[in-house]
């Protein structure tokens, strides 16, 4: 699933994921806090969790957010000059 595919299901399985995902973390984020071992490096693997997984799944749902590709005025990408 990539952000400028034509398929007909890919919005609706990142809006899925996205749902399926805040709640699974709220969920664990709750059970966590009631277990008493919510702490910090918890906090960071959770908030962690959600940056690996919503964003990516947002760029597919608005592509318009991301940026746009850069070609040079030939039209055609450059190789690397560095080596």
């Amino acid at each position: 699933m990539l952000p400028h595919d034509d398929k007909p299901w890919a919005k609706t399985l990142a809006r899925t994921v996205i749902g399926v995902t805040l709640v699974v973390l709220a969920i664990l984020t709750y059970l966590l806090h009631i277990h008493g071992s919510l702490h910090i490096p918890e906090m960071v693997g959770i908030f962690l969790l959600f940056l690996t997984i919503v964003p990516p799944n947002l760029a597919v749902i608005y592509p318009w957010i991301l940026p746009e590709k850069h070609l040079p005025p030939t039209g055609h990408p450059s190789k690397s000059t560095a080596r």
